[in-house]
């Protein structure tokens, strides 16, 4: 199996740090033409120098995906840039730590508008942008929606509606032969999580089938088969990259009969 994107135009959203930057650059790397937007000025600017440095040549624009108006303008460019759009990620996410019950108003509607609403303006964009020849829209879930935390319901709800909308999504867009998938990170290893790993390390591997936190790059890899054509009748549907993080109760047990 080998991946080509060759021709293709990708977009990433949230696509300067993180899960977002190694998506950008696994299709950078398989051939892709790339467009990556953020909120940060410094941070995009950062991630271009280091794509460019690694031989890519990746179009960038600060964008908030909250603001409809910035990402009917971005897609614009992007086509204008590079003639087509093939496939949108959609991986820009905030994860305010609040109670429910103790959520300010403003962090309520900007979590939705930034984890939900953006999906809804992306699916817009695929229709316009996609429907003569096809495409590819997938978006970003996350573990809390198998399983929500205390201290983030908030997010949590805000992506199991992303699953949901998902699903909805690829029965209205399959009549314009875009698919429309989804990714449910576990634990993986960013600047975001380094705090808690670095804490509760041995605590959070214990539930894991793998014993072992995941890498951007394993993420990135289930996007880009999401978007290949060896997933061409695969749509409402997610893969979970979790190292089989709570697959069973007492993961730990296979490794302790190891040590035996």
């Amino acid at each position: 199996m080998k991946f080509d994107f060759s021709g293709k135009v990708i977009v990433v959203t949230g696509g300067s740090t993180g899960i977002g930057l190694a998506i950008a650059e696994q299709f950078a790397s398989l051939g892709a033409r790339v467009a990556i937007c953020g909120r940060s000025l410094d941070k995009l600017g950062e991630a271009k120098e280091l794509l460019q440095q690694r031989g890519f040549n990746v179009f960038s624009r600060t964008v908030d995906v909250a603001d409809g108006a910035q990402m009917f303008a971005f897609a614009d460019e992007v086509e204008a840039q590079f003639g087509r759009l093939d496939v949108w990620v959609n991986n820009a996410a905030i994860c305010p730590y609040h109670k429910i019950i103790d959520t300010p108003e403003e962090v309520w509607d900007e979590t939705l508008s930034i984890n939900l609403k953006a999906i809804y303006y992306s699916a817009r964009i695929a229709r316009e942008k996609m429907a003569q020849r096809g495409g590819s829209l997938i978006n970003a879930a996350s573990f809390a929606t198998r399983m929500p935390s205390v201290g983030s319901g908030l997010y949590a709800a805000s992506k199991s509606a992303v699953v949901s909308l998902t699903k909805s999504l690829a029965a209205e867009l399959a009549p314009f032969y875009i698919r429309v998938n989804g990714y449910i990170p576990g634990v993986i290893k960013t600047d975001m999580t380094a705090p808690a790993i670095e804490k509760n390390s041995d605590l959070m591997r214990e539930v894991i089938a793998m014993n072992d936190f995941g890498e951007a790059d394993d993420v990135a890899h289930a996007v880009a088969f999401l978007a290949s054509e060896y997933a061409s009748y695969i749509t409402g549907s997610f893969i979970e990259v979790s190292g089989g993080k709570f697959c069973v109760q007492n993961p730990t047990v296979a490794w302790d009969e190891m040590e035996e």
